[in-house]
Order: structure tokens, then sequence, then C-alpha cells
């Protein structure tokens, strides 16, 4: 799989692919977006047989619903990869709640505790709290 992934690894990747205002065209959401960079990382393409299923916000919500959930669907999208649940580590990805938000996102870990997510503007380097991770 992937060999040592830096910080500075995970700032680069981050910021070229999630650059830019979000959008829910399945391209510059949080998920998508993450994906694209870990991809440009490890190599894995988490987003595999999810990208083009939405291209709207209702589209993304009721794609999320059907796979049980954002949290469930990133799990099952991991094992489709036989990924298994890790602990936070830089260049990991996984299903975070940035720090005062009420709400789950895909992110990359800088370092533990630190998390480099899709914001309405581009990428954002914010404390959050893990809700479940994987490593390459």
């Amino acid at each position: 799989m992937a060999g040592v992934i830096r910080a500075s690894d995970v700032l680069d990747a981050a910021f070229d692919e999630m650059g830019g205002p979000f959008g829910w065209d399945g391209q510059s959401d949080c998920s998508a977006t993450a994906c694209a960079a870990w991809r440009r990382l490890t190599g894995i393409d988490l987003m595999a047989g999810l990208r083009g299923l939405y291209a709207s916000r209702s589209e993304a919500v009721a794609l999320i619903r059907r796979r049980g959930g954002f949290g469930p669907m990133w799990r099952a999208q991991a094992a489709a990869w036989d990924l298994r649940e890790g602990r936070e580590a830089v260049g990991a990805i996984g299903v975070i709640r940035v720090s005062g938000a009420d709400y789950l996102v895909l992110g990359l870990c800088m370092r533990p505790g630190v998390w480099v997510a899709k914001s309405r503007t581009g990428a954002a380097v914010r404390p959050a709290a893990v809700e479940v991770c994987w490593n390459a």
C-alpha cells in the first residue's frame, strides 16, 4: 500500500483536491474531495462505486440514506478495499465531526486531533473528533 505519508503530503493533496467552493455536484463536496486526495496519497479510491451517483444535495442525501447513513456508507466502502478500522494517524481518512459542527464529514488526518476537510470555501485545517478512520 502507501509508503510513509507526512503531514506536508496530506496538506498538499488536500489543498489541491479540496480547493474552491463546496458543491453538491459529486465532485466538490467533502466526500469526493477527501477521496480524491486520499487516492493521490495511497492509490486507494474509496469513492469507487459512488462516483456519478449524485449531482445534487437531495441525491447525495438519498444515496447516504440508502447506504444506511454516512458512517455506515464509508465503513462499507472501506470494507470493499479490505481496510480495517484504525487509529488516528497522519494520512488516515475518516468520518469526523469538525469542532463546533453538528454534522459528519470525510476528512484526512494531518496529525492526531487535527484534520483537513472540505469547507464552504476550500480546504480547512481544524480540530476534529473521529468517528472512524482507516490507514493505508
